[in-house]
């Protein structure tokens, strides 16, 4: 490779995304697979339904996750220990707006000996007291380091002013969450979210057919606790006028600018160019917002729009920090690019390098069998059509000015922007 000659660029040729392979248990749980890559590994993921808006709290549904390879019927908290490590298993535990997950990556030679721990900690958890009050302590720890950060109290007024004030996704975190979160708390939760009729897992990586079958048998010698948590989809409340807030800050040197405005949804035929739209507004390096409070004018160091879009409804986000002296200065900046965006929109040089942009993104779900399989477990979590790789390919293809000006014009008009500062 001569280093000293750029690369050529290209256009991707052919891109799809392969299936995956799904079946139902005898339990009633999903497994999904897709298989790939040359390294000898794999990784199955477990998602319950039931997260923040179900739980009621933004935490306690990832600590029990967390807490599930601390020991079980069979397996002391040591020996469960001792196993992963020796079998260099890592585990991760999240909790998002409508589902908890475990994740489990493991050595493909070391299934057989991982599986039977798992599906015992699966089915008789041991929560051992001690280490689910370290587990407590670490949230509660977290959650103060993140109300301290500056930004925090726009972040706050700004996911209300979006989601609607008491909407379930608007909740924010205080430390109370973790506290008096009992052993017997803990398994209550749990028992909530073990149903396994409710359950998806899904398995990606140099798989065979050995692997899969230690899989399948050890997902079917799980037991269903609970009938398990009912998704409660609350759709979003954003004012029906658009509204400043002001987050009081006054000991900070910069200013944190949240800006947005409710839009159409993920089932409207025009999500996708809006979302093409959005990353010509402030999606990747190259973009109009970026290009000009940034690179021209400098009065941030960087500044991002991004869609938003869940199965309550959707919104525009626009996020960025600057001196305070230059707040008014970067709102107004922001709304004279939405504007130029329906009057002025991306064509020739700058319209290419945003399909090249938006199709990079897109092929990298195309990487290897985890990224795949995030894609599809995505996908079933928003609650997308099942081609929607296929419409985002073809709506890229498809981009010219003429749809994005008109895209700018009805759904991210500057007289519907909403903005919360600090100062």
């Amino acid at each position: 490779m001569n280093r000293r000659q750029a690369p050529p660029v290209r256009p991707f040729g052919h891109l799809s995304l392969p299936a995956d392979t799904v079946e139902e248990l005898s339990n009633g749980i999903r497994l999904h697979y897709v298989g790939g890559g040359d390294q000898p590994i794999c990784r199955l993921i477990l998602c319950f339904p039931g997260g923040l808006a179900e739980i009621g709290n933004t935490v306690t549904g990832k600590i029990v996750m967390s807490m599930l390879s601390n020991g079980s019927g069979h397996y002391s908290t040591e020996e469960t220990a001792d196993i992963l490590d020796f079998n260099g298993v890592r585990t991760g535990a999240s909790q998002r707006s409508h589902f908890c997950t475990l994740r489990i990556s493991m050595l493909n030679h070391r299934v057989a000996e991982i599986m039977p721990v798992m599906t015992d900690f699966l089915n008789a958890p041991l929560f051992p007291a001690d280490r689910l009050a370290t587990a407590c302590l670490n949230a509660r720890t977290q959650i103060e380091t993140d109300i301290a950060e500056p930004s925090f109290g726009v972040e706050k007024l700004f996911d209300e002013l979006m989601l609607g004030k008491g909407h379930p996704l608007a909740l924010s975190p205080t430390p109370a969450f973790a506290e008096g979160f009992t052993v017997d708390k803990a398994r209550e939760l749990y028992n909530r979210l073990m149903c396994t009729t409710k359950c998806e897992a899904f398995l990606s990586g140099a798989l065979n057919e050995d692997i899969i079958q230690r899989v399948r048998t050890a997902l079917e010698g799980v037991r269903s606790r609970s009938e398990g948590f009912t998704p409660k989809y609350v759709p979003l409340m954003p004012p029906d006028e658009p509204k400043h807030l002001h987050a009081e800050q006054p000991d900070s040197l910069q200013s944190t600018v949240k800006a947005g405005m409710p839009t159409i949804g993920r089932n409207h035929p025009d999500y996708i160019p809006l979302h093409l739209t959005v990353m010509a507004l402030g999606g990747y390096f190259g973009s109009r917002l970026m290009t000009n409070i940034r690179e021209k004018k400098g009065l941030t160091y960087g500044i991002h729009a991004s869609l938003m879009g869940q199965r309550e409804g959707a919104y525009l986000q626009i996020s960025a920090q600057c001196d305070r002296s230059y707040t008014s200065r970067v709102l107004d900046e922001i709304r004279a690019e939405l504007s130029r965006l329906a009057t002025n929109p991306p064509t020739d040089r700058e319209l290419e390098r945003l399909k090249l942009y938006a199709t990079s993104a897109l092929a990298k779900s195309l990487d290897g069998p985890d990224e795949i399989t995030d894609f599809h477990m995505t996908r079933l979590m928003a609650d997308t059509p099942p081609d929607y790789f296929d419409a985002r390919l073809r709506a890229i293809t498809a981009l010219n000015p003429e749809t994005i000006a008109r895209i700018a014009a009805t759904e991210l008009n500057p007289d519907r922007l909403s903005t919360v500062t600090d100062a």
